[in-house]
């Protein structure tokens, strides 16, 4: 009963997100700026794209102009990184790929953070980091309505073959065909329902949103629905900020045009998390009164 109406819930939601982001693109397309509009005058909506760090490309983008307007001068051994990276770029390697490099360990610091210092438990190191770099894939909204349409599908499937008498591994397997299934039709669908970007989404993030929901499972035997679903979603609430730190373009600027810098920093932040020896934030507002009375 509890799985039937959490999958509900989730359900509604995805509805909610599907609908709303139909209905703003409606608007924006048929909406005309009154500050601009004439009587004769037509309106294009202009709609502005994230660079996607997990596409390679080093021709005309934001990262090389801004790689080809800091001058660097003097020699290798005070500037490694900055020479390393605009030789690399100018032999064909792309910039996003450098980035996103560079932005992987800081993820892997913001996660360990929130585990040894904030208390969050989600499900380890990787999963959380690497659910990050799908969202800088598909973006926020696309990435959660994926996500959660594949969640809804992963616990449908373990409803509909609960019953088969078969090994775990088959059953598995059973479970991913499912999934692939319910992620095609969607695919197919995409069109219906205004996400266009859907259409364009690789195997990549659908792997790695499988891979959370493959996870989610495996939880669930060993603990309740409850702690494996709220694991979920401190796992996806974890990826969303570290998507939104990866996506911002003045982090992206900061590690690309002083790598030497980010790389030291973010190596003396990991040992500063690890010097942490206090109570986690959680522990403290679970026992905050036995704390306030001290």
């Amino acid at each position: 009963m509890k799985k039937a109406l959490m999958i509900l819930t989730i359900s509604m939601f995805l509805m909610i997100v599907v609908k709303a982001n139909a209905a703003s693109l409606v608007i924006s397309a048929v909406t005309p700026n009154p500050e601009i509009a004439t009587v004769s005058a037509v309106v294009t909506p202009i709609r502005t794209k994230e660079v996607d760090l997990t596409v390679p490309n080093n021709e005309k983008d934001r990262l090389t102009t801004l790689l080809k307007s800091q001058k660097v001068t003097g020699w290798m051994g005070v500037n490694p990184f900055k020479i390393a990276i605009r030789v690399a770029v100018a032999k064909g390697v792309s910039p996003n790929t450098l980035v996103l490099l560079f932005l992987f360990p800081l993820i892997a610091a913001l996660v360990a953070f929130s585990r040894q210092v904030v208390g969050v438990s989600g499900f380890g190191m990787i999963t959380p980091a690497l659910l990050s770099v799908a969202f800088l894939s598909t973006g926020g909204v696309v990435g959660l309505v994926l996500l959660t349409f594949i969640m809804c599908a992963a616990n449908l499937g373990t409803i509909i073959i609960k019953k088969i008498r078969i090994p775990y591994l088959p059953k598995l397997a059973v479970l991913i065909w499912l999934i692939s299934m319910a992620v095609l039709g969607l695919l197919l669908m995409s069109p219906a329902i205004g996400l266009e970007r859907l259409m364009s989404v690789g195997i990549f993030p659908i792997m790695l949103f499988v891979l959370l929901a493959e996870t989610f499972i495996e939880a669930q035997i060993t603990r309740s629905f409850s702690t494996s679903m709220w694991m979920t979603m401190e796992t996806v609430i974890l990826a969303l900020v570290a998507y939104k730190i990866m996506s911002a373009p003045f982090v992206q600027s900061q590690v690309l045009l002083n790598p030497e810098m980010s790389v030291i920093s973010i190596l003396i932040l990991d040992l500063l998390i690890g010097r942490y020896k206090g109570l986690r934030l959680s522990e403290i507002w679970r026992f905050r009164k036995i704390v306030l009375k001290k």
